[in-house]
């Protein structure tokens, strides 16, 4: 492809500078946001190949009846639709939930205070139930049938993506998409008004241009190759300063032996969407620089 040769020059112009940082930081900030969101994704698909654990709870029973209560219970969740299992919590499980509280504080007169505290204290009795993976419970459906069993039962749900950890893992998945989103906007925007100021302050040679002959189309031309070179440029830098950031929050602590900030990693997909981010921001940059050309054009 042959290169064009700018009649105007826009490389010197103050604006042209102004326009390469303000498109470097815009799409490292884009980018940056992209991969916020692309980590909750993962975070999400990630929860979602993992079995959905809920645990219900009945109220205290008298000794004689909570047994055949949780049997009951028990086999009623055995089946249901995509449940893996069903189990009640054994005494000793509870015992090891309740005895530090009870020794913090201070039941009892000797350190094994909470030790057989099942038996000794009316406590609830526990069922957990898991779901396979994908399998989305109607929570407040089966809390209403295992109260018209026991009356006064609840259920608690110990999966990340139906508690408020997952609601906000997606709340940072929707807010990644579209800060990004806006910070490309606003991009097309900077571009719009800087072309506008260019044909402004060049309108002279522009005139000298119309005058020699050349066409509204040369000249927006002029405009589009600037707007491309200029926004791979800062495209580029804002993209390796945003991928700095990325592999430091995520692999950095890691590489020092810490525990991750993330849980998560980004996949190679997410590699290659991210690193599109500058090239499909440098196109519509480009796109966006003609037509503004084009249609101030056509007004002078």
């Amino acid at each position: 492809m042959r290169t064009l040769d700018l009649d105007l020059p826009l490389d010197a112009s103050p604006l042209s500078r102004f326009m390469l940082w303000v498109t470097g930081t815009l799409v490292g900030l884009a980018v940056l946001a992209f991969a916020l969101a692309s980590l909750a994704q993962g975070r999400i698909v990630e929860e979602a190949r993992r079995p959905r654990v809920v645990t219900v709870a009945l109220p205290p029973a008298p000794p004689g009846e909570a047994e055949g209560l949780v049997g009951r219970v028990t086999a009623m969740l055995e089946r249901e639709p995509g449940a893996a299992y069903a189990a009640p919590v054994s005494k000793a499980e509870i015992d090891g939930l309740v005895e530090p509280l009870l020794a913090g504080a201070g039941a009892g007169d000797n350190a094994g205070a909470g030790a057989g505290a099942a038996d000794r204290f009316p406590l609830p009795r526990l069922i957990d139930v898991a779901f396979n993976p994908g399998t989305a419970p109607d929570l407040g459906a089966l809390e209403r049938r295992v109260q018209r069993l026991v009356p006064g039962s609840t259920i608690g749900d110990a999966g990340p993506l139906g508690s408020d950890d997952g609601r906000l893992v997606r709340l940072l998945r929707a807010l990644g998409l579209a800060t990004g989103s806006v910070f490309v906007l606003l991009a097309l925007v900077a571009v719009v008004m800087v072309t506008r100021m260019s044909l402004r302050q060049h309108h002279e040679t522009v005139d000298l241009l119309r005058l020699m002959g050349a066409r509204d189309g040369y000249v927006a031309r002029q405009f589009e190759h600037h707007a491309l070179l200029g926004a791979f440029k800062g495209g580029l830098i804002g993209f390796a300063a945003a991928m700095l950031v990325v592999v430091g929050v995520v692999h950095g602590p890691a590489m020092l032996g810490d525990p991750p900030v993330v849980p998560v990693r980004l996949r190679p997909l997410d590699w290659v969407l991210l690193s599109m981010v500058p090239v499909v921001t440098a196109l519509l940059v480009t796109l966006t620089a003609r037509l503004a050309a084009v249609l101030t054009l056509r007004r002078t």
